[in-house]
């Protein structure tokens, strides 16, 4: 991979070498037919400019190209190889000098400033140029080619040859480069048409014996003028083109007098074609955008004028509308003209430039402002605009800039944050943007960016997450752990607003061993929402928890809202019997349950629906539905927030839910997941709660609960015993003996293991060589038994009912707890000689 890169950057040099150097060579076997002194002295040189543009565009590893080309040019014409490769290094250092003073003093290869015009023609062409001059005359005067008594004109010619290939070539290559002219087609035609009238009045001016040259000034400067250097540089050319031609030929002002003399003419004119053309130009040119400045100016003044006044319009039309309570007007408007004014100024982006070897620092006036200055307060160095910035970040940044430095080359760097703190005591979040600059060396020049004060969207930041964890601490912090029962549910808040919902979901274990399961919707957002919700989520567990129908309790909540609450709220109630697998609902206005099958059958169980709580003063009684749920079915209970999008229909929504449902798999997480990564494929412009139940058998293999030490779960205890006992297929006698003396075990925990104080026990069952082993622990001390005799040996009547009951009973009392092994043969006919036993 090295060896195919630097091939590849070998190959390119290589390219711009042979490029270079064929465009010299050509533009000087065409410049030679100019020559007046030799075969090698010319009064336009093209190659020169070519030679600079080279060298501004490719830096100054392209001169073996320049230098070859120029030696093979002066070989046939020089009167030995040491003279052609003096002239060539002389070709080659002129216009490498001129090039390096260009880009020293920043000059801007699209010729738009006056002191780009004036760099080019001092720098470029008049000085740079000695060089060349120098070198080449001296090398014909040295080699004998010429005498010493022409060496003065020998020089002249060379030097005007010269520097007139930077003046009027190097512009006019420069202006190709740009980028393409988007102007309009009468444009283009006018430019034609004026590049065609510059040419017929120099060849008319320089085909006459008058002194009429100075004729070609006013149509450079109207060229200049319409179309600033896109017309300047190539009139410039025609223009010192046919004069440098007319001089080759002794042609109208260049008929009579020495050659010293006709070249001072010529270099005059030229040099008056290229200030005139590139001097006005470039002052067109700034003179154009200072112009379109001042008109952005004006409009943005003018916006920004049209603004307050309508604001002080709004301001003053309200202030009469109450102007009864004039003193909290004033007030209020006070308040909100400094809340505008402290807006705006945050609003603003900061800009600021450094500039590295000076250590000069420049901010724009917002950049004060973000620090907590008056604009243009004190000048800056890199030390002073940091000074502000917290130790810790600003030890980040130095590490971040030095590294950007040490790359040596153009760059933008990574967005970084920082803190400062204001003379104030003010603390402030920035993001800076920061871009560097190089020189054709790799020396840093300078670093550009901006900074913003983000201080209000991170505390925004921290006001969502406070809102999200409201939200959540209003939903149940986990979901029971039930049986034979999966439960598994997901909560998704909008992301188009950064307040509560009203979105929720319980689950409630009630009683009778049975499973209540809410979903519900308040409409709105915010504090309100969030508090309706709280309210009828505690009252439903309540309801829950007195009614044993789920119509019963949609009623009382319906109530509740119709007197308390003023909102509308969706409610959907359902009560799950895990024992024969029956559901039992109430719908209040909410998207219907899904029930997808074990076999990939899905349908929603609609039946039942009722107005929305809140919606009617007095709507129809609640009434149940009942459905089944099958061992590996599973139902699904969800927020409109997950079907409903701007633009499609609900139902659209819902058939493609129960598309996605299809396949519900084996773990309900993922089912869960699965849905929403796939319904949600979008902002979210609404809250989605979803809850998910499927029921499993519970004799796939042994069961094991660990519950609270208090009397309420003795009910769901027996139901879940009673279905694993039922899945294994027990006798139900058996299940009946089972249950009693897994009861009576289970209450004597309860009761003896913890007195007052809350506890865990644990219940186990498991299916062994055909019997079932059924093990109660608890971790608390007994209290000791006041019985005596044969009964406090045994442990009391219920040690004597399990006794009874089970096969065998053993009981293990520790320091460390209570453990009651119990043991009870499946075998029916064991069973039956146990009966006739007792």
């Amino acid at each position: 991979m090295r060896r195919s890169g630097a091939e590849g950057t070998l190959f390119r040099y290589t390219s711009k070498v042979v490029l270079v150097g064929g465009a010299y060579y050509v533009a000087a076997i065409l410049g030679l037919r100019l020559a007046l002194i030799e075969r090698n002295v010319t009064p336009l040189w093209p190659p020169t400019g070519i030679a600079v543009v080279a060298f501004l565009l490719f830096g100054w590893r392209v001169w073996p190209g320049i230098a070859l080309a120029a030696f093979a040019v002066n070989l046939p014409i020089s009167t030995n190889g040491l003279a052609a490769a003096a002239t060539a290094a002389g070709n080659t250092v002129a216009p490498l000098v001129a090039a390096t003073l260009l880009v020293r003093v920043g000059f801007r290869r699209e010729i738009d400033r006056l002191q780009d015009a004036l760099a080019i023609v001092f720098l470029g062409a008049l000085v740079s140029m000695l060089i060349s001059a120098s070198v080449g005359a001296g090398t014909l005067m040295l080699s004998g080619a010429i005498p010493a008594s022409k060496f003065p004109a020998a020089w002249a010619v060379w030097w005007t040859g010269d520097a007139m290939g930077v003046l009027v070539v190097a512009p006019f290559l420069l202006g190709l480069l740009q980028r393409p002219w988007s102007g309009s087609l009468r444009e283009r035609i006018e430019l034609g048409a004026l590049l065609l009238l510059v040419a017929d009045v120099s060849v008319l001016v320089t085909n006459t014996d008058l002194r009429l040259m100075f004729l070609v000034i006013p149509f450079l400067g109207w060229t200049a003028w319409r179309f600033q250097q896109r017309g300047a540089a190539p009139a410039a050319l025609l223009a010192a083109g046919i004069a440098s031609w007319a001089a080759a030929h002794g042609l109208g002002p260049f008929q009579q007098g020495t050659l010293f003399e006709k070249m001072i003419t010529l270099q005059a004119f030229n040099a008056t074609v290229a200030f005139s053309s590139l001097f006005f130009a470039a002052l067109v040119t700034e003179r154009t955008r200072a112009r379109e400045a001042l008109e952005r100016s004006a409009a943005e003044l003018e916006d920004r004028v049209a603004l307050r006044t309508a604001e002080l319009s709004a301001a003053n039309e309200w202030l009469n509308r109450e102007i009864a309570e004039r003193h909290d007007t004033d007030r209020k408007l006070r308040q909100r003209e400094g809340q505008l004014a402290e807006v705006q100024q945050q609003a603003q982006v900061g800009n600021w430039e450094w500039v590295i070897p000076e250590d000069r620092v420049s901010w724009s006036d917002e950049m004060y402002r973000i620090h907590g200055y008056l604009p243009k307060a004190f000048p800056l160095t890199f030390e002073k605009a940091v000074e502000q910035v917290e130790e810790e970040d600003a030890a980040r940044l130095r590490a971040n800039l030095e590294a950007a430095l040490a790359r040596g080359r153009d760059h933008d760097l990574p967005p970084s944050e920082y803190r400062i703190v204001r003379a104030d005591g003010a603390e402030r979040v920035l993001l800076g943007k920061a871009r560097l600059s190089v020189g054709s060396d790799g020396r840093p020049l300078r670093m550009i960016g901006t900074v913003q004060d983000i201080t209000e969207g991170k505390r925004a930041e921290r006001e969502h997450r406070i809102a999200e964890t409201l939200q959540r601490s209003l939903l149940p912090d986990r979901l029971p752990e039930i049986p034979g029962v999966l439960l598994a549910a997901r909560y998704l808040p909008a992301t188009s607003d950064l307040e509560v919902g009203g979105d929720w979901y319980d689950v409630v274990q009630l009683p009778n061993g049975s499973v209540g399961l809410a979903i519900g919707d308040v409409a709105g957002h915010g504090l309100r929402a969030a508090s309706t919700m709280g309210q009828l989520r505690m009252a439903l567990r309540a309801y829950a928890l007195e009614e044993g129908s789920p119509s019963q309790v949609v009623g009382r909540v319906r109530r509740l809202v119709r007197m308390l609450v003023p909102d509308i709220v969706t409610l959907i109630y359902l009560v799950f019997d895990p024992e024969s697998g029956t559901l039992r609902f109430a719908n209040a206005g909410h998207p219907p349950p899904l029930l997808v099958e074990g076999n990939g059958e899905t349908s929603y169980l609609e039946g039942g629906l009722g107005p929305p709580l809140g919606a009617t003063a007095h709507p129809r009684p609640d009434i149940d539905v009942t459905a089944h749920l099958d061992a590996g079915s599973t139902l699904l209970l969800f927020t409109d927030g997950l079907v409903e999008r701007r633009g499609t229909s609900i139902l659209d929504g819902l058939t493609r839910l129960k598309t996605l449902a299809a396949d519900p798999g084996e773990d309900l997480e993922a089912l869960c997941d699965h849905l929403l990564g796939s319904m949600v494929t979008e902002e979210v412009s609404d809250d989605i709660a979803l809850l998910a139940l499927r029921q499993v058998p519970l004799a796939a293999e042994p069961l094991f609960l660990r519950l609270p030490a208090e009397p309420q779960v003795l009910a769901p205890l027996r139901q879940t015993v009673r279905r694993w006992l039922r899945e294994i297929d027990a006798d139900p006698g058996i299940v009946d003996d089972v249950l009693v003396a897994c009861g009576e075990a289970s209450a004597n925990a309860i009761q003896h293991a913890y007195g007052a104080k809350d506890g865990l026990f644990e219940v186990s069952l498991v299916l062994s060589d055909g019997a079932v082993e059924v093990t109660i622990r608890d971790l608390g001390s007994w209290r000791p038994s006041s019985g005596s005799g044969r009964a406090a040996r045994r442990g009391g009547l219920g040690q004597r009912l399990m006794r009874a009951l089970m096969d065998s009973v053993d009981v293990d009392s520790g320091s460390e707890g209570t453990v009651v092994r119990m043991r009870r043969s499946l075998q029916v006919e064991v069973d039956r000689e146990r009966t006739r036993a007792r």
